[in-house]
């Protein structure tokens, strides 16, 4: 009696790792390129391991958010144009996006009086403005002035990959970390 029950007990714990083993194996993918169907996998396989292109997506922004969270010490403007950017990978992202920001904002004469008195603006090349939304066609020739200490004091919590301004507008591309 003790025999069967050894035998029965033994039988039992097989059948349960048999029958995990094949749970498990039943989970993973087959490395044929073929699915149960028959049909050929191996355009989804490569895009399965990341061979996928993100599609960038360029939006118009029509608030003022920008300027509020980044730029929360500018407070006299009299107009903006501000694109977000990101990096659309449809399903499979895997984390939070994110944004750039590219725009210009229009100061007031008095905003622009003070920035330019406040700080140690130094000459700079204008770098290559890249808008896919935003109309740069009132930029002008500059010149063009850029400051470190306007960049810590001004622009907060995000990357800043040019802030320029010309005396009358401030144009920039910084981007979310």
């Amino acid at each position: 009696m003790k025999r069967t029950g050894i035998i029965l007990k033994g039988i039992a714990v097989a059948l349960v790792f048999v029958a995990s083993a094949s749970m498990l194996s039943s989970c993973t993918r087959s490395r044929d390129s073929r699915d149960r169907t028959g049909r050929d996998t191996t355009d989804r396989d490569t895009a399965d391991r990341g061979q996928r292109e993100a599609k960038i997506v360029i939006n118009p922004v029509k608030t003022d958010k920008v300027i509020e969270r980044y730029f929360p010490d500018i407070k006299e403007y009299d107009d903006f144009d501000i694109e977000e950017v990101y990096a659309d990978w449809g399903g499979f992202s895997i984390g939070p996006t994110e944004y750039e920001y590219r725009g210009i904002i229009y100061l007031t004469d008095d905003e622009a009086e003070r920035l330019m008195a406040a700080y140690e603006w130094e000459e700079t090349d204008a770098p290559e403005f890249e808008f896919g939304e935003v109309d740069d066609s009132s930029l002008g020739e500059g010149p063009w002035y850029s400051c470190k200490q306007f960049e810590k004091d001004y622009i907060k919590m995000v990357n800043v990959y040019y802030a320029v301004f010309d005396g009358e507008k401030l144009v920039f591309d910084i981007h979310q970390t």
